[in-house]
């Protein structure tokens, strides 16, 4: 049978889709293999939410090409649905495929070969049992942004909000944690916003933790305006809900909230994280901030700055703005030059980075349960794995500590991870 490879550019939703399309392909006899190995059939599923992640979707495509030159390339996800007519210009791609149409993919691809029955997924949506090289199961529950956000595109790549059915998610985390997974993250573009036949998030939540089994509920990220007293009371109340909260802020300065469109300021983002660092024990908050939109002055970047270092945050990732032409703010006064997003982007990661070792130096007091993932970490030889509140955690121990959750006694910190002891 043809062998197929897939790379994934951008979010978790995007991977969970990946593996989805790679366990249809497998059931109808695929052997799936490595990216970087010879294959029939390369898939790339790709990102268009920075102009970065477009051109590293694109790099794909060549590098497909250039390890099998006679292998059908295809292109799926956000790209594929924004830049269709670009990339069905280039010789590198033989098939484009929108979100829109990824569920049809295997009908696609059978028309190129013949001998595959794709009738099986016509209909419904099969559930996901695994994830290749995945300790941790992705579950999508939602699709789709109705925010807008004058600096994103992800509403063009995906469309409105919609919901799954939460029979279907608890079906399928049913069937993850029978395949001896132990964590589930919950993803989608906009999750905080779940709404089905009048379950919201908290109530999905809800439900997960008294029909299934699973050990570890970890959220994507969750929007700030969507924690309510309801959802900090749960997550508060249930250990198997992780206390690790990714919260978008992108701005301290509100004048600049205001310009992205964003729906809060920023007394309601302090006010939230005090709730949830107060209320949920040992919880770990991280946000996405993005430096250099279009309009930033100094005294914006200093309330930044302010901001974080005065707040609850435990954890950056910090965005340099990136100029995409399809969004509202490319079309925004006030660009500022790429040298000082740079230097802004440096100073901003060094204060991020200050903040994590504070936090994990919090953290050095208590056992950390950590699941360990089925690999050594290459630097160390150690086992490794994650905590409940997401800190990097390796120690001594074999492979029979694969696939499992145990606790680590803290012992000393290493380049922004802590190093233990397996408690006895």
């Amino acid at each position: 049978m043809p062998k197929v490879s897939f790379y994934t550019v951008g979010c978790k939703l995007n991977q969970y889709e990946t593996e989805l399309i790679a366990q249809k392909m497998i059931d109808l006899g695929f052997e799936r293999v490595d990216w970087a190995e010879s294959a029939d059939i390369y898939i790339i599923n790709s990102c268009s939410v920075t102009m970065k992640a477009a051109a590293d979707s694109r790099r794909k495509l060549f590098a497909a090409k250039r390890m099998s030159p006679d292998a059908i390339v295809i292109m799926t996800g956000c790209y594929a649905q924004i830049q269709a007519q670009l990339l069905d210009k280039m010789p590198e791609v033989d098939l484009v495929v929108s979100n829109d149409d990824k569920d049809k993919i295997i009908s696609m691809i059978s028309q190129i070969y013949p001998g595959i029955n794709a009738d099986l997924y016509e209909n419904g949506s099969p559930l996901l049992r695994s994830l290749y090289k995945h300790s941790r199961a992705l579950i999508k529950i939602q699709d789709g942004c109705n925010q807008k956000c004058s600096y994103c595109v992800i509403p063009l790549g995906r469309g409105a909000e919609r919901s799954r059915d939460y029979r279907e998610i608890i079906e399928e985390i049913r069937l993850v944690s029978f395949n001896r997974y132990k964590e589930v993250i919950l993803t989608g573009v906009h999750i905080g916003r779940y709404q089905f036949e009048g379950d919201n998030l908290t109530s999905l939540l809800s439900r997960i933790l008294d029909e299934t089994e699973i050990e570890r509920i970890r959220l994507s990220s969750v929007e700030v305006n969507e924690f309510d007293d309801e959802l900090i009371w749960l997550s508060a109340r249930n250990k198997r809900i992780c206390p690790h909260f990714h919260i978008p802020l992108q701005s301290g300065s509100d004048k600049i909230l205001r310009s992205m469109n964003r729906p809060y300021k920023t007394d309601r983002y302090r006010a939230v994280t005090e709730r949830l660092k107060s209320e949920v024990a040992n919880s770990m908050v991280g946000a996405d901030i993005i430096v250099g939109f279009p309009g930033e002055g100094e005294e914006d970047f200093g309330r930044t700055l302010e901001f974080v270092e005065n707040s609850n945050i435990d954890y950056l990732h910090v965005f340099s703005y990136s100029d995409h032409p399809q969004a509202r703010s490319f079309n925004f006064d006030g660009k500022l030059a790429s040298h000082i997003i740079k230097e802004r982007n440096r100073i901003l990661t060094g204060l991020g980075n200050r903040k994590w070792d504070k936090f994990l130096e919090s953290q050095m007091k208590r056992d950390l349960p950590v699941l360990f993932e089925k690999r050594f970490a290459r630097n160390s030889g150690m086992l490794t794995g994650l905590s409940d509140n997401y800190i990097r955690v390796e120690c001594d121990g074999g492979e029979d500590c694969f696939n499992t959750i145990q606790n680590v006694t803290p012992k000393e910190i290493i380049d922004g991870r802590i190093r233990g002891e397996l408690r006895q």
